[in-house]
């Protein structure tokens, strides 16, 4: 899977800059995540191992997942002094597997085919523009500031609202940026950003995470792109 606008960037002549940079570190531990339960890795584990992944297992399979329709950050970024308060609506991947980013930068957009906010495992995804031109003028998108989170947020709270009313609170764990030529040229490094098989979090308290991922970086006006992806990871706190 690959993040929306993932043309890679050819030309020297960027211009225009979409702010500060995420560092490209390794992820920290809770992000990385454990191997699921039933994959075919964890029957390589030594028992006890595998016996603390079922246990694990169980006690997530209770947290009962939903659709999201909407996202409250009340953080305030450059960008957006009041905080992200968008709309979400569910769509398949594109043909090429890459995500659907709707037109209007303002909403956001959840990759259905993959897990739900409050899964025991996997990646909830959540997309939108970092900015968009419409009638000749320049809008921000709901995710035009996650390179400003992911450097003065993290270990702060936000809120994602349910199909069925229930809310669930995520704290924001890690951040991360790649070139999108540095995405477009590593299967393994994708894998691991967009997992859908893994346990994420503290070993006892083990479930999904989501993530909000946009373009970032310098503009290239030859490709009409952002050189750069940015990833903010966040873990569920309720």
């Amino acid at each position: 899977m690959i993040a929306a606008g993932v043309a890679l960037a050819r030309s020297t002549t960027a211009v225009t800059d979409s702010g500060p940079r995420v560092g490209s570190g390794p992820l920290p531990a809770a992000i990385t995540g454990t191997v699921a339960a039933d994959s075919s890795a964890a029957s390589a584990l030594p028992p006890a191992d595998r016996a603390a992944l079922d246990r694990a297992s169980r006690n997530v399979a209770a947290i009962k997942p939903g659709v999201p329709v909407a996202i409250d950050i009340p953080i305030a970024s450059p960008a957006h002094p009041g905080g992200v308060h968008a709309q979400i609506t569910g769509h398949n991947l594109n043909p090429d597997g890459s995500l659907f980013v709707p037109s209007d930068p303002q909403q956001v957009s959840w990759a259905r085919q993959d897990a739900k906010p409050g899964s025991s495992r996997g990646t909830a995804i959540l997309t939108s523009h970092i900015n968009f031109v419409i009638n000749g003028r320049l809008v921000q998108g709901a995710m035009s500031d996650l390179a400003w989170y992911a450097q003065h947020a993290i270990g702060q709270r936000f809120t994602v609202r349910l199909a069925d009313g229930r809310k669930l609170t995520y704290q924001f764990v890690a951040g991360r940026e790649y070139t999108k030529e540095q995405l477009a040229a590593s299967a393994k490094l994708r894998a691991q950003l967009y997992d859908q098989n893994k346990h994420y979090g503290p070993a006892d308290r083990p479930s999904g995470r989501l993530l909000l991922v946009s373009c970032g970086g310098a503009f290239d006006q030859f490709t009409g792109e952002y050189e750069d992806n940015v990833f903010l990871y966040s873990l569920p706190v309720s």
